[in-house]
């Protein structure tokens, strides 16, 4: 894998050990990509993109035989609609994808915002996934599905309503200057449906019991304050 991070790294006047201490890594990890030697996961990716504050594709040229690609195509799959230079982290990304396998195993023609619920509980080490679960929202067993074990193909349309939370997001990520958008970005525009009268959300929320003005205010706090 080739990289531009030795380059930019340059351009800060840092070494590899001041590197490595803003990435909290090693100095061998640091030196590992910088050489082509180690590919970083892709949230490290992120890590270094946001550091440097450029995009991912601006430091990793990436060759054909790369593990890395395909993630990348994961994200421009998401991203094609958006402005140049707003993407999605990658925990966006797969919290989307599950909910695309949740509308497919669910026989639906389109992801609904329901499945985009179901694909933020997914993913539980997310600021959106803890706001909710604090609120009394968990996925059981059934919805808990490991998507690689599945031969399901992904729904690729999006309900009006779904479109409606990822353009909540959006706007949310531009209000606060950010370049990425996050899954608590998505979990502000799902409250925001919610609050605008989706049966299915209420309905989801009212049988677990949530208290959904509690939560619509923990997450405007934690964005917009």
């Amino acid at each position: 894998m080739k990289n531009r991070l030795k380059e930019l790294r340059k351009t800060r006047h840092w070494s590899q050990a001041d590197l490595a201490r803003a990435l909290k890594i090693s100095r061998q990890a640091v030196n590992g990509f910088e050489s082509g030697k180690f590919t970083p996961s892709l949230e490290m990716a992120f890590k270094i993109a946001l550091l440097f504050d450029v995009v991912i594709e601006e430091i990793f040229l990436y060759q054909e035989k790369s593990s890395m690609p395909a993630l990348i195509e994961r994200i421009e799959s998401f991203t094609q609609w958006l402005p140049k230079g707003e993407k999605f982290t990658y925990k966006a990304i797969e919290a989307i994808e599950y909910a695309q396998y949740k509308a497919a195993l669910s026989g639906s023609s389109q992801v609904e915002p329901e499945h985009i619920l179901y694909g933020l509980l997914n993913h539980p080490t997310t600021t959106a996934a803890r706001l909710l679960r604090e609120h009394g929202l968990t996925l059981n067993m059934q919805d808990a599905v490991i998507i690689e074990q599945t031969e399901v193909p992904k729904i690729t349309k999006f309900s009006l309503d779904s479109k409606y939370i990822l353009e909540e997001a959006l706007s949310i990520t531009r209000l606060k200057q950010k370049k990425y958008i996050d899954t608590e970005h998505l979990l502000l525009g799902l409250v925001k449906l919610m609050q605008l009268g989706n049966e299915n959300l209420n309905d989801i929320f009212q049988q677990n019991e949530v208290d959904i003005k509690s939560l619509i205010e923990n997450v405007t706090e934690l964005i917009l304050i």
